[in-house]
């Protein structure tokens, strides 16, 4: 199966697009559709490229006169990974099995794999892919999906953790052929939605910095990554601004057709109403608030970044 990663800053319509994708009799979003063990901390991209130094992580040449100090690092690092995984198959069970409640902190991995599937798996990579780290952690991957309860042999796997894009830079490592869709909402209503989340923002202006440090993030990973494996879309077009032509380029985008069951979610579904388009009028507008959104925005095109 080829992965579709889908992410944004947040709060900005990636379970819904999962959603969407999922109606497509090609297409299976992953259960839960936010896989922790991916690109949390101390998860299964940390096993992987961890503490990799950057020479190895950028293919930089090594000069025969580092050789020596190349090589103890790679011992080092053997070591480290080697504990990494250790440390990773613990979490697997104590943080990310079995979780209540909804995204992000939850349903755990428990409603998508039966755990002695999870268990095998976990027993069968554990040495290979501290030596041959990416060759088996693509087989350890490709198994993890194919043993998913809802997985009927679909062309595309979706994921919606929205730092996959802040990680596409070392998921289009371990997955050349993935797409990535990168969905965008107004960041005046993320910033809204995040200020009801436990885990968020604060105050509208600490929102406004993290949604500058999230975009980024996501700009500075993205430029590892081919272009025509990367779709931007923004929320408000697939929802209100310009539906048709916006959903007619996700589709071309993956190559699939139309079908009643997606088109039928999208009118029903994806709606303004259910977008809450505009709801940071009512809930945190103020000049201070505007001013800052303003300067974020200077900032970020004079950098390129949109």
């Amino acid at each position: 199966m080829v992965p579709i990663f889908i992410g944004g800053t947040g709060r900005s319509g990636t379970t819904v697009l999962g959603d969407l994708l999922n109606e497509h009799s090609l297409v299976r979003t992953s259960n839960p559709t936010e896989i922790k063990f991916l690109a949390n901390r101390g998860g299964f991209l940390d096993v992987v490229f961890g503490s990799l130094n950057s020479q190895i992580e950028k293919r930089e040449k090594i000069s025969i006169f580092h050789y020596r100090t190349f090589r103890q690092r790679a011992q080092k690092d053997l070591l480290q990974k080697s504990q990494r995984f250790d440390e990773f198959s613990n979490k697997i069970w104590e943080r990310w099995w079995e979780i209540d409640g909804p995204a992000p902190h939850g349903p755990g991995l428990h409603v998508g794999i039966e755990k002695e599937d999870l268990q095998n798996i976990l027993s069968r990579y554990s040495h290979s892919i501290k030596k041959k780290p990416l060759k088996h952690a693509r087989k350890f991957m490709d198994s993890f999906i194919s043993l998913q309860k809802n997985h009927k042999g679909e062309k595309y796997w979706a994921e919606t953790t929205p730092m996959n894009i802040s990680y596409s830079h070392r998921l289009t490592k371990l997955f050349p052929e993935a797409k990535f869709i990168v969905i965008r909402r107004d960041p005046r209503d993320v910033i809204a939605s995040l200020l009801t989340k436990d885990w968020g923002p604060n105050t509208p202006l600490e929102g406004v910095e993290w949604i500058e440090a999230r975009l980024r993030a996501d700009n500075d990973a993205l430029r590892a990554v081919d272009p025509d494996q990367v779709l931007v879309i923004h929320l408000e077009d697939l929802v209100t601004n310009s539906p048709e032509q916006t959903y007619a380029k996700l589709l071309d985008f993956l190559g699939l057709q139309d079908e009643l069951a997606m088109q039928t979610f999208r009118t029903t579904k994806m709606t303004a109403e259910n977008a809450s388009s505009g709801r940071w009028k009512n809930e945190i507008d103020t000049p201070e608030f505007r001013g800052a959104i303003e300067s974020m925005n200077a900032r970020l095109e004079n950098d390129n970044i949109y």
